[in-house]
This record gives structure tokens, C-alpha cells and sequence, in this order.
């Protein structure tokens, strides 16, 4: 896990001194350059294949292709093994390597022969062509811009911004993306002309212009016909196992992050089965009682064995933590729980410097809160609008309260979205931090004119279309729609952006075993049944662990890695909420209408709406505001 940066065309060697240090963090092992007319290549490496010679960039045989990567490439070594049969010669053991013979033996083709988790840039010098590429699911970072014929890239969008090419003006359309989806979404960033690369894409550069961009991945269109349960549940077993074995492999120590969900246990069980040695685990607990997992983590980590770790976070640590979180995001992100990820990656730290995570089960097993509120609306909406609409008022009376997903919060969700038809703006209704009219009230007019606030459900609508061969057969299945979209926007842009971000920052690195390519493609063809109904609950993954961990961790609620915000911003935050929103500075800042964010904090303040979202998200921004609009970050960062 490395940082790459560069420019081809007109750069400097300054300008590629300050991306490299800008992303110091994300690689401290090791730090190389390559430069040549009109080329600029920085990488930043933490070291865990080939500790001693994986040294970057690294070149062919006659230097004529250079490449850097950050992430992994997983099953390296049959790759090497079939290339060294055509030919090629190797002077190391990295995975990096294999893609510099890779490109060689099969040109832009070689893309769709690479699993795992990577963003990576190659220099062909004989055709004087940049190529970059990022992988199926957006695991891995890479940003990119031009400016004067020439492209920049980077892994963090502070590395562009420490380069000086970067107008810090906002986008206004990503502005209001950010508000509804709680996340800036690919491709685009919080700022104009900068752009995030689409996965399972690569694009090559030359001659001062995009030559060709191209996707190498898409959803899989066929669906399994009438399987088993038995087959199912082993087929996806050993999908993981499979998954898990390839991250295994490591020359540096590795550990597990453990929650008290299901999602890291199937991952913690398949891992400790097929390890040499006991695996170290990691939780962070809270003093919060509705929000702590521990108990259950306990559970898991005895039953199979693991050398368990743990630590408490506190109100204190978290909002202590809230300052570092904000140097890390170079782009506001609205998610909570990157303040228990930076704990979690900062203490998994001390220890290991691989750990492997659970992320990905609830997308692929529509594992979500709001699923069931999906499934019943979807049988009310036969029900004529104005009875709907009663419903929707007499659930946002419910009154607010604190904890983790109080019946008040839940109710006041649901109440905005059962009266809306299109799935996907109900969908992001319940998810994100306002509604289109929300938004609407509380920008500057002209920013909300700008700003396009209806873009969220069309763009997640958009990526659910990529799902299916043909949009407009309502016989297609909403929920495979649902799954790939999901993937597309929540996974890459808020889910793999937080922990990419928090464990980069302590030079730890994560990897994913269920965003595996098996196992995704698997899941995604498994018709809904096994999702839904008596399968519902993620059961499939249940039925994995049946027997290895106690029956108490299965029959356990869904739990999420929340963060008590709503009573945080009613007191240890309260103060910092209201110099944010200040009439006074909210006027200097031009982007918000002072009397609607006053009605928002009075409302949350008295209890009678739950503003938790609304006021975290924007908390988050004006936070990210001040530290990378309001001050000069051409300084180390």
C-alpha cells in the first residue's frame, strides 16, 4: 500500500517534491523518483511484499516502461510464473513488477489479467504515452487534472492541490452530491477541472490529450438458475476462502479488524482455518453502551482462537480525533465513523501493518437498515399517495432521541421516504443527509440554482442501469440493480474513502477479502431469494459460521460501526456547531441561507426533529471549509 504522484507535460521537479511529501504518510518505508523530459513520476511505499527490493518506480529491462502501484496485486505469483514462460526476466519478487511485464506481453489488454486492489501509472517511453488505471471496485484512489496540456495525477487530492495546479473552487454540483450522498461520488471531486478516475477504467494520455479510456470490468448480466442451498452456501465458502488465502500473503505481520458483525467474522473464521500461525484481531469498543460491539467481538475471537485486542473509545478520544480527521479528508465526507476507523487503523497499527476488514457484506447481501423499509414500501406504493402521506407525518412526529437508531431517528428516516414512488430517490432520501428540498432551503439561492440538487437520484439510478442489459425491463431485478449501484456509489465513495484514508494515515494497510472479483461476481448472480426472506439477515453468511462461533453472534441484530453523534451535537459539540454556523460567518461564506441552518440546530438542540445527518454533514463541511479553503495548504501536509 504506496502513494503515487505525477505529471507528464510540462511539471517540475518542485511541484513533484511537494505531491511526494503531501502523501508521506501513505508510504514511509521508502520513497523514489522518476523523471525524465516532460515526466515526473513520485511514489511513497510502505513495504509488504519484497521488503527489501520492492523499491518504485521500477522499470523494464531497458527502462523503457516505468510503472508505480498503489495496492496489490493478488495471485502475483502465477502471473510471474506464465510470463517468465514468454520470456520476460525478473530482478524481483514485488507484484509491482508483474505489471511492468504485464504491459509488455499484452499492452492495455493486461488490465482485465489483474486482480486486487490498485491504482497504478505506467510511462511508456518508446510510445511516450502515460497509461493509468484503477481497480473493478474503486478500493484504491487516483485523482487526476490538466491544466496547459498537461495531466496531473495523484493518489490523494492533497498532493494536486500541494503541486499549486489546483483553483480551490468549488464545484457547486458536487457541493449539493455531497449534502444528499454524504460523499462527493466518482468522478468527480468537491473542486471544478479535478476528477476522480472511474474503477475497472484505465486511461491513456498522449500527445497533451486523452488518447483512449476504456473499461476492462463490468456487472456480470447472468444470473444463477434455481441452486441449492447447500450448493449455494459452498460455493460461496469457498469463494471467501479463496479470497482470504490470496490476502494472506504477506512478509510484513498481519492481523483482523474485528467488529461484532457477521461481515468480519466470516472473514475472521476463514482466516484463522487457513493461517500458520494465530492471527492477532482488533476492536475498538465504546463507552457508549448501545454502540459497543465488544461483547460479541469477544465472542468470535475466543471461539476461533485469535489473539484479541481491544480499546474503548471515548467521547473525548473521538472528538480529539475530529481535528486529525479533517487533515486527513482533503474532501468533506459526512460518515461518522471515520473518527472509530482512525482509532481502530492508529491502535491495529502498533501491532500489525496488514489487517484484512469485513467491508463489502452488506452490499452484496443487502445487509443495510433500510433494506426492509425498501421492501415494504415496495408493496405500499399500490396504496393511494394521501394515505401514504399521512403515514409519512404521523412517523415524523415521532419525537427525537439519542442512542444508536432510536425509534425517533428511524421514524423521522422512514417518514421521508414512504411516500415517494421512484426507488431511488426514496433510497437516497433515507440515506443521505437531506432531501432535495432540504438542501434547497438551506443553500444561498444561487448556490442551490447551481447546484442541481435532484443529481443524487439520477446518479445512482444511472450506476443501477449499468446492472441490467436492458433499463427499461421492469422485469429486471431491482434488487441486483440495487446491489450494483451500491457498490458504485455508498462502497467506493464513502465506505473505501474512509478506511482507505484512515488506516493510509497510520501506514496500515487494509484489504477487503469480500470485494474479491469471485466473490462479488458471485453474490451478484445469486438470485434476491437468498437475500431476502428466510434468508434475510445476511443468513447465508450465518450458515458459514453455524457451529464455528456462538449461536449468540448469529441471532445478534444488525449493528453498524456507529458513532453517538446525536447527543454529541447537543453537547461536546455544540459550541463548535454554533461558531460554525454563525450568522456571521455563514454571510462570509456565501453558500448558506443563516436563518434555515439556525432552524436546523434549534430543531436538534429541543429534541423535536433528529438532525443528527443534516448537522454532522454540515459540521463536517464548514470543518473541511476552514481548514482547506480558509488557510495556505501548499505547506507540508
Amino acid at each position: 500500500m504506496c502513494g503515487i504522484a505525477g505529471y507528464v507535460g510540462n511539471g517540475s521537479r518542485e511541484a513533484l517534491r511537494r505531491m511526494g511529501e503531501a502523501i508521506a504518510r501513505r508510504g514511509p518505508d521508502d520513497h523514489g523518483t522518476h523523471e525524465a523530459p516532460g515526466v515526473g513520476f513520485a511514489f511513497r511505499r510502505l513495504s509488504i511484499i519484497d521488503v527489501e527490493g520492492g523499491h518504485q518506480p521500477i522499470s523494464n529491462e531497458d527502462a523503457s516502461v516505468w510503472v508505480m502501484l498503489n495496492g496489490e496485486i493478488y495471485g502475483f505469483a502465477s502471473l510471474r510464473d506464465e510470463l517468465i514462460r514468454s520470456g520476460h526476466r525478473f530482478r524481483t519478487r514485488t507484484d509491482t513488477e508483474v505489471v511492468v511485464h504485464a504491459y509488455e506481453e499484452w499492452g492495455d489488454a493486461c488490465f482485465g489479467r489483474l486482480e486486487g486492489m490498485f491504482a497504478l501509472a505506467i510511462w511508456d517511453a518508446h510510445a511516450q504515452r502515460l497509461v493509468l488505471a484503477r481497480d473493478r471496485l474503486g478500493k484504491k484512489p487516483l485523482h487526476w487534472t490538466t491544466r496547459n496540456g498537461t495531466i496531473w495525477f495523484a493518489s490523494e487530492l492533497k498532493a494536486l492541490l500541494a503541486a499549486g495546479i489546483v483553483d480551490r473552487d468549488i464545484d457547486p454540483v458536487s457541493l449539493g452530491l455531497y449534502f444528499r450522498t454524504d460523499a462527493v461520488p466518482t468522478p468527480r471531486t468537491i473542486f471544478r477541472g479535478v476528477s476522480k478516475m472511474e474503477p475497472a477504467t484505465a486511461m491513456a494520455w498522449r500527445n497533451g490529450e486523452v488518447e483512449r479510456t476504456w473499461s476492462f470490468w463490468r456487472c456480470p448480466l447472468d444470473v444463477m438458475t434455481d441452486p441449492s442451498p447447500k450448493d449455494v452456501v459452498a460455493g460461496l465458502g469457498a469463494c471467501v476462502d479463496g479470497a482470504v488465502r490470496e490476502r494472506l500473503v504477506s512478509d510484513v505481520p498481519l492481523g483482523l479488524f474485528l467488529s461484532g458483525g457477521l461481515d468480519s467474522a466470516v472473514v475472521a473464521e476463514s482466516a484463522s482455518r487457513q493461517s500458520s500461525t494465530p492471527l492477532k484481531a482488533f476492536t475498538v469498543g465504546f463507552d457508549e453502551a448501545s454502540h459497543d460491539e465488544t461483547p460479541i467481538a469477544r465472542m468470535v475471537a475466543k471461539a476461533l482462537g485469535l489473539d484479541h485486542h481491544v480499546e474503548t473509545l471515548t467521547a473525548g478520544d473521538a472528538l480529539l480525533m475530529l481535528d486529525e480527521a479533517i487533515r486527513v479528508l482533503d474532501e468533506p465526507l459526512a460518515d461518522p465513523s471515520i473518527l472509530p476507523q482512525l482509532l481502530l487503523s492508529r491502535f491495529t497499527r502498533r501491532h500489525v501493518t496488514v489487517a484484512l476488514s469485513g467491508d463489502g457484506g452488506d452490499e452484496l447481501l443487502l445487509g443495510y437498515q433500510h433494506i426492509p423499509a425498501h421492501v415494504w414500501t415496495r408493496r405500499l406504493v399500490r396504496l393511494p399517495l394521501s394515505i401514504r402521506s399521512v403515514a409519512a407525518s404521523l412517523l415524523a412526529s415521532v419525537p427525537a432521541g439519542g442512542g444508536y437508531f432510536s425509534a425517533g431517528f428511524k421514524a423521522q428516516r422512514l417518514a421521508r421516504g414512504i411516500a415517494i414512488d421512484d426507488p431511488w430517490t426514496r433510497d437516497t432520501a433515507w440515506r443521505g443527509a437531506f432531501t432535495a428540498d432540504g438542501l434547497t432551503s438551506i443553500l444561498a439561492p444561487d448556490v442551490a440554482s447551481a447546484a442541481f440538487v435532484g443529481t443524487a437520484e439520477t446518479t445512482l439510478a444511472l450506476r443501477a442501469d449499468e446492472a441490467v442489459s436492458d433499463p427499461s425491463d421492469e422485469q429486471d431485478d431491482f434488487w441486483k440493480r440495487w446491489t450494483w449501484a451500491y457498490l458504485r456509489t455508498f462502497l467506493m465513495d464513502d465506505v473505501m474513502v474512509k478506511v482507505d484514508r484512515a488506516t493510509m494515515w497510520y501506514a496500515l494497510e487494509a484489504r477487503a477479502p469480500l470485494l474479491d472479483r469471485a466473490v462479488v461476481e458471485y453474490l451478484l448472480k445469486l438470485p434476491p431469494s437468498f437475500k431476502l426472506g428466510r434468508w434475510s439477515g445476511k443468513r447465508l453468511f450465518k450458515d458459514l459460521l453455524r457451529g464455528k462461533v456462538p449461536d449468540a453472534v448469529l441471532r445478534r441484530p444488525k449493528h453498524g460501526f456507529g458513532v453517538p453523534v446525536s447527543d454529541w451535537l447537543r453537547g461536546p459539540l455544540a459550541a463548535r456547531l454554533a461558531d460554525l454556523t454563525s450568522p456571521d460567518f455563514l454571510r462570509e461564506q456565501g453558500l448558506f441561507d443563516a436563518d434555515a441552518v439556525g432552524r436546523l440546530v434549534a430543531e436538534h438542540s429541543a429534541k423535536r426533529v433528529d438532525r443528527r445527518k443534516e448537522l454532522w454533514a454540515l459540521l463536517m463541511f464548514q470543518l473541511w471549509y476552514r481548514r482547506w479553503m480558509m488557510r495556505d495548504t501548499s505547506e507540508r501536509l
